[in-house]
């Protein structure tokens, strides 16, 4: 699962994919080179490695995948990076643009906006974009709120403290945690 995590740069702050999810798929793309080379040297078909060039494209996909958003409070500006490697597009934003940054929640799978979430059909999700205003919105993340755990919430939340962005937020959190065993202090 792809992740996002603030990064707090000199400018401003960095909404981007983790560099975990990186090294990751670059470690697993050198392992998928290593094993296919080696089978080459020991004259084995490429034709039958067909699996580990498929494995070996995706890994690789994930290793150069770009999925950035830059608030640089300097310059007033936010760029959207989208893409792969140097194929990427951008897209750039004022601060004047942006009337504010929001954070809507709601459940997937149905049109009612009283719908409550069920394990089996309906699921909490929440939505962080930005408001440009005239109905215009970027959506930057889309987000089961269970797998958020309310990361995107605290994201959104530093964001909005470090460029003065005003922040609307529809809802506190309808999940409740689930505490182990573990985290239970005596």
């Amino acid at each position: 699962m792809v992740r996002h995590t603030t990064y707090i740069k000199p400018y401003g702050i960095q909404y981007r994919v983790t560099n975990m999810f990186h090294g990751i798929s670059g470690f697993f793309s050198l392992f998928l080179i290593w094993g296919l080379v080696l089978n080459l040297s020991e004259g084995v078909s490429l034709l039958s490695m067909t699996h580990i060039l498929i494995l070996l494209l995706l890994t690789l996909a994930g290793t150069f995948y770009r999925d950035t958003w830059v608030f640089d409070k300097q310059e007033q500006r936010i760029t959207s990076i989208y893409g792969f490697g140097p194929l990427c597009k951008r897209e750039q934003f004022a601060f004047s643009e942006v009337h504010q940054l929001e954070l809507n929640h709601f459940v997937r799978g149905t049109t009612d906006k009283d719908a409550k979430p069920t394990k089996r059909r309906f699921r909490a999700m929440l939505v962080f974009s930005l408001n440009l205003g005239e109905d215009e919105k970027r959506d930057i993340e889309i987000i089961a709120e269970k797998t958020s755990g309310g990361r995107t919430e605290s994201a959104v939340q530093a964001i909005s403290a470090v460029t003065g962005l005003p922040l609307i937020v529809d809802r506190p959190r309808d999940l409740d945690l689930n505490v182990s065993y573990k985290d239970m202090k005596w």
